[in-house]
């Protein structure tokens, strides 16, 4: 399918933002500069014509984007979520060429037609190659609330890879493709529409193939999912530990450390997930008159110089310096009805704003 060139932007308020990546200083934008905040970037593709090989549509809920290059190596580290905390699953679908996707100590691959699933919480390498054309494909960035609505198992789901040759992957996949067609024709709230009716249908469609995945792999998967996200909802509880985590969860000591060996231990897990949450609090600009003392106290840490000896160790620099050399971190809000015209240009913007919490 080929990408349209880069639209104007809409103005209508009903309709979806469009997305076009501003030039950097007259030339052609970098690829850098499409994922600023949400890819740390590398490969042959360093930089992006003006010839529709990116688009994106975006709404309040959603964000729909098409992109085509001859080869890219995207990387999510822990540092890099750790500065933009993007709470939102890509679903992928490889139009051309081939992904392949470094997550932990396993590798996936998805070729033409297969809908890959990232997890934007947890680290990844994604190379993608091109073959007898540019590697392409349509992508909708789903937050992670609507997808566990949709599925149970969706924490689970990061290197999840569905075949294109499958019949739920040729379903999913001849969806995208039209949704990606019809998106520049709909206003927002028809595509927010759409995108819920996708999801709800590859949940659907999946719930077999997941369902069979049950064996003891996969639940130990599962299991370490939904502990790890236990975690990260109580970083501040003061008792959250290894003894904790076995009685909530019916797990003996030794079944609970087998669990989180591939990801570093138990205390190590939880050890970054609090240093992770540190980061954010101190580059959040609501923070910035809050002292770093209160912050190590709130997330469990109870030396503050032990504190900074952590953080320096992981991040090259102490909280303080960290403070002064990065732009702050824009706390979590509902999108905005008219975002600034620079913002509008910025995945990482819809994105955060897309996963973040919404009021009850």
């Amino acid at each position: 399918m080929g990408l349209p060139s880069a639209p104007a932007r809409m103005s209508q308020p009903d309709a979806p933002c469009a997305l076009s990546p501003e030039p950097a200083r007259g030339n052609a934008s970098s690829w850098s500069a499409v994922f600023a905040g949400v890819f740390e970037i590398g490969g042959e593709a360093s930089t992006l014509a003006d010839d529709g090989k990116y688009i994106a549509h975006a709404t309040a809920n959603h964000v729909l984007s098409q992109s085509r290059c001859p080869s890219l190596r995207l990387a999510r580290s822990d540092t890099a979520i750790a500065q933009c905390a993007l709470d939102v699953f890509a679903l992928r679908l490889q139009l051309s060429g081939r992904a392949a996707a470094r997550i932990g100590e396993s590798g996936v691959e998805a070729g033409e037609g297969d809908l890959m699933f990232l997890d934007m919480k947890q680290p990844l390498d994604l190379t993608l190659a091109a073959g007898d054309s540019d590697a392409a494909d349509v992508t909708i960035w789903v937050p992670r609330r609507k997808l566990r609505a949709a599925m149970s198992r969706a924490d689970a789901l990061h290197g999840f890879v569905v075949a294109g040759t499958s019949p739920a992957g040729a379903l999913i996949g001849g969806c995208l493709r039209l949704l990606a067609e019809q998106a520049k024709k709909i206003s927002a709230e028809q595509m927010d529409a759409l995108c819920d009716g996708v999801v709800a249908l590859i949940a659907k469609a999946l719930a077999p193939e997941l369902a069979g995945l049950g064996g003891a792999e996969s639940r130990s998967h599962s299991s370490l999912a939904i502990i790890r996200r236990h975690i990260d909802q109580h970083l501040t509880l003061p008792g959250l530990n290894a003894d904790s985590l076995t009685k909530r969860f019916g797990l003996s000591r030794a079944s609970l450390y087998r669990l989180f060996e591939p990801v570093g231990g138990v205390a190590g897990y939880i050890r970054q997930a609090r240093l992770d949450r540190a980061y954010q609090e101190l580059m959040a600009s609501e923070n910035s008159s809050r002292r770093i003392g209160p912050i190590a106290y709130s997330l469990g840490f109870r030396n503050v110089s032990a504190f900074n000896r952590l953080f320096k160790a992981h991040y090259g620099v102490s909280p303080r310096e960290a403070r002064e050399r990065t732009p702050r971190i824009a706390p979590a809000i509902p999108a905005p009805a008219s975002p600034a015209p620079h913002d509008r240009n910025a995945l990482a913007y819809w994105l955060a704003l897309i996963g973040a919490p919404r009021a009850k």
